[in-house]
Order: C-alpha cells, then structure tokens, then sequence
C-alpha cells in the first residue's frame, strides 16, 4: 500500500522544490501563442434600423427607403469606429479606437424571425460586443422625421444613452446629416460615461 511508504522528509523535499520550481518557471518562460491570447470583442453593434412610415404617402418608397437605413447603419458604424474614445489607454497618451461592428438586417432577420427583443439582444451579445445600437425612424410626413436611437447594454439590456432627434426632408441629404449628428452625440455620451 501506497500509504505505508515512508519517504524521509529530507528526499521528499528535494522531489518537491525542484518540481515546483521547472513548473514555476515554465509559466515565466513560456508566454501564451498569439492565438491563445483572448481577444477583446468590440465595443458597439450597430442593428439593423427600422423605419415606421405612417406618412400615407401614395409613391412607394420602400426600395429607396431601404438603401437608406442601410446607407445610415454603415456610415454611423463607419463614423462612431473613426472617433477616439477617451478611456484607459488615452491617460497613456494612445487614443484607442471605438470598436465598432455592424449586423445586417438579413443576419438578424435570420436569427430572430419574430423581433423579439430578447432574441435581438441575444444577437448583439454573440458578437461579443458590450453596447448594440437600436434605432427607428418614423415618417410622419414628407418634411418631418424623426430618429428613436437608444444604446443598450448587451448583458442587462439597460438603456445607457437615448435620444429623440427631428430632421426635414426624406432624402439623401437629410439623413446624412442626421447620421453624422447621431455619431457626435453618441460619441460624446459615451465619452461622458467613461
């Protein structure tokens, strides 16, 4: 039996320290492959953005209306990930980018037929990003519209920043300027909070 082997206590400790020592050192010496590193998910998904046209305009302006939201969910995911954010690594005298990725509404529609909101947060929280942007915007008329922008916190579905905005006219024009404005005051409150 194992337990009536006496080992002196003298041999014993020469069989242990060198053991833990090659262990020990093991860990110091031999530094994780690149691909065993974690890399860090993004800071941001941008969802798809909806539209809610109660405008009864006659024109059907489905197609171009999709370009649209699809022209403004890439240019704000362009925009935000150009900004620097102020964090930990600007105190360092780096300006670290805003990490920032977009789904596409046929990966989402995909994903969560129905829009359910606990399948949609569950979509941005795959990515592995910590915030997801949700918009809509509603047509009431040919000159007003309005932009319902909230980021959300993927892990406790928390509002972290809201805005209401207004802007005229129902083209291209118009939504690019409301997409850049979007992206400076989504960026200076998430500058605030951190």
């Amino acid at each position: 039996m194992i337990s009536q082997i006496a080992i002196p206590p003298i041999a014993r400790r020469r069989r242990v320290r060198p053991i833990l020592l090659l262990a020990a050192l093991a860990g110091f010496a031999a530094p994780a492959p690149a691909w065993a590193q974690p890399v860090p998910g993004p800071d941001l998904v941008v969802l798809p953005i909806r539209l809610l046209d109660t405008s009864g305009e006659p024109r059907d302006q489905s197609a171009a209306h999709a370009e649209r939201l699809a022209a403004m969910a890439r240019d704000l995911a362009k925009r935000l990930g150009d900004m620097s954010r102020l964090g930990d690594a600007s105190r360092l005298g780096e300006a670290r980018r805003f990490g920032v990725v977009e789904m596409s509404a046929e990966t989402l529609a995909r994903a969560c037929p129905e829009t359910d909101a606990a399948c949609i947060l569950a979509q941005a929280r795959a990515t592995g990003a910590r915030l997801a942007f949700v918009g809509v915007v509603h047509k009431s008329s040919t000159l007003i519209m309005q932009m319902f922008a909230r980021v959300v916190d993927t892990v406790s579905g928390e509002t972290r920043i809201a805005r209401e905005l207004n802007f005229r006219g129902d083209n291209d024009a118009s939504w690019q300027r409301m997409t850049a404005f979007l992206a400076r005051e989504i960026a200076a409150a998430e500058r605030t909070k951190n």
